[in-house]
Formats: structure tokens, sequence, C-alpha cells
């Protein structure tokens, strides 16, 4: 079963296999629906990946995935030029650059080659 990670879930998404915290605390079990608060559950805990039934929907979730390669090329550059050395060996500026690419690609106004 695929995984996903934690910031993709999406309320609806069926677990595929029982979660559980690093106590072996029975987080969320095999075959639930979730919810918001429970996504906000494993947040807290610290789960980064959780195996679903399907992940054909998380993947349509993301806007990065389905935007044209030029246009995701643009937006990237767009980015990168706001930045002064940039380090791309940084985890840290590698997760805020995704984050802040993904927020720019979800303004529908600004989308255009």
């Amino acid at each position: 079963m695929p995984q996903i990670k934690t910031e993709l879930l999406q309320e609806g998404m069926v677990v595929s296999r029982d979660v559980k915290n690093i106590d072996n605390m029975l987080l969320i079990p095999n075959g639930c629906k979730l919810t918001s608060r429970q996504i906000g559950i494993l947040q807290a805990w610290g789960v980064h990946e959780i195996e679903v039934v399907s992940a054909g929907a998380a993947g349509d979730t993301d806007q990065l995935s389905r935007l044209p390669p030029e246009l995701l090329a643009k937006l990237t550059a767009e980015l990168r030029a706001t930045f002064w050395k940039a380090d791309d060996a940084d985890p840290v500026f590698t997760e805020l650059f995704k984050l802040m690419l993904r927020r720019r690609a979800n303004r529908p106004g600004k989308l255009r080659l």
C-alpha cells in the first residue's frame, strides 16, 4: 500500500495499516476514514507518513504535480531569484522552498507562462 506524508493527507482517506506511536500505542486503527482531527493528532505525535488504501487522491492534491513543466520551471526560477546564497544541501531550506513553491502554485490568478 502507498505511504503518504501526513501533510498531504486529506479527510476521507482510509488507513490501510494501524498507526502507532513509538510506545506502540494505537493512534489510528486500520480501515479508519481520516478526519481533520485525526490528521492533526498524527502530526502532533510526529508521525511523518502512514499507509493508506489508495494514494491516487493524495497525489492529485499537490498542485505542483499538475503543473506543466514549463510553468513549474518558471515558478521555481522566480522563487529562487528571491533568495541570496540559497543552500540546496540544507534540508530545512529545501522544505521551506517546497512549501513556498506550493503556496505560489496555489494562487489561481498568478499562474501564467
